[in-house]
């Protein structure tokens, strides 16, 4: 069965030539003359969304891309204008950690900063927005308490004590300026129930920031984690997440086993096979082959099926977790806090059991395609 794929259409052609500039044998070619203003105003906008704005920066400045000088200092301020927010990001990361460490609660580093320091050239080709941690399941509830006083607050509620720890991708803190999203998991869904939760907490790789040194996954479980934002993520699919993907090819030669164990290879091929393709990259690493040629089961396609979708919808995704937890405690816990979850959980959002439920299958039909 094949699985719906994003196109190019998503996307102007300078963007695509933008998300893959600098990658080894990249195919996107530039426009040989500066954009006219309206487009070029549209690009701006279209690389911030994209998180691509490092690229576009490079490439102006190597002469790649060509602009006209009012052009080059748009490109310019608006990269510069994202690396302070990025900057700003970083020491609230380091105070985080700081204050986390003390207190004796470990955290992985996920994402933005991690890729950044680990995985790109140069930092300041990959910019972020917020912070992402992961936590050990045992963990979360303290790092929430933790951090809630510290004066985040919490943007949705536990839909029932325990359900953080034993069902839920995490929760998002909101700062003073800032969001938190905090991870026990990767994803909501079928597929974040299939990661192997210990494995995320091998030995990890050091980074350091601000003269901290901060653990990230390690470079197999980011390339796993990239791959999974990438395919799972936003829709028409984020390029600097495919970007990513990318970026970490070469070092996933050893990646498909733990694929495997996992039975996420559906995942995996779906990320580097639209990387390759969108970002016009040529199919130098077995793994890119591989994803080509992968043919995902009807099962795997469904549930690629429910991020595929600008539609895409929590209910959705919960109703397809339920077949695939262990056991029937597990099914049962899980079941109940969905339908009948605490009051600080539906307050101005459901007023009653019955509204919810209705609310719920509206939700899981149309995150389905069938709405």
């Amino acid at each position: 069965m094949t699985r719906r794929l994003c196109g190019e259409s998503h996307y102007s052609a300078a963007l695509l030539a933008v998300a893959g500039y600098g990658l080894p044998g990249g195919t996107r070619a530039f426009p040989s003359a500066p954009l006219p203003d309206p487009e070029w105003d549209a690009l701006l906008v279209a690389a911030k969304a994209h998180r691509v704005l490092g690229p576009l920066r490079a490439a102006v400045d190597a002469g790649a891309l060509p602009v006209t000088g009012a052009q080059r200092q748009q490109a310019r301020g608006a990269h510069r204008a994202v690396l302070l927010r990025v900057l700003s990001l970083e020491r609230h990361l380091v105070a985080l950690h700081d204050m986390l460490d003390v207190l004796d609660v470990e955290c992985r580093v996920l994402k933005g900063s991690a890729h950044a320091h680990l995985d790109y050239p140069e930092p300041a080709l990959r910019s972020f927005i917020d912070l992402d941690l992961l936590f050990r399941p045992e963990d979360f509830g303290r790092a929430v308490s933790v951090l809630s006083a510290a004066g985040f607050t919490r943007i949705l509620a536990e839909p029932r004590p325990g359900f953080d720890r034993r069902f839920d991708k995490g929760t998002t803190l909101r700062g003073k300026g800032f969001e938190i999203d905090l991870h026990r998991t990767f994803v909501l869904g079928p597929w974040g129930v299939r990661v192997n939760i210990d494995d995320l907490w091998d030995s990890g790789e050091e980074f350091t920031v601000g003269g901290r040194t901060l653990v990230a996954l390690s470079a197999p479980n980011r390339f796993l984690h990239a791959c999974y934002h990438a395919a799972l993520g936003d829709w028409p699919l984020r390029l600097g997440s495919l970007r990513d993907v990318a970026q970490l090819l070469p070092t996933s030669l050893d990646v498909l086993g733990r694929a495997r164990a996992w039975g996420v290879q559906a995942v995996v091929a779906a990320a580097v096979a639209d990387a390759t393709r969108l970002l016009g990259l040529p199919a130098v690493v077995p793994l890119q082959s591989w994803a080509g040629g992968y043919a995902p089961t009807r099962r795997e396609s469904r549930w690629l099926g429910l991020h595929t979708r600008a539609e895409k919808t929590f209910a959705a995704q919960a109703v397809a977790t339920l077949p695939v937890l262990p056991g029937v405690r597990d099914k049962a816990a899980y079941l109940r806090a969905l339908i009948l979850p605490d009051a600080r959980y539906t307050a101005g959002r459901h007023s009653s059991v019955l509204s919810r439920v209705r609310f719920g299958v509206r939700e899981a039909l149309r995150g389905r395609g069938q709405g």
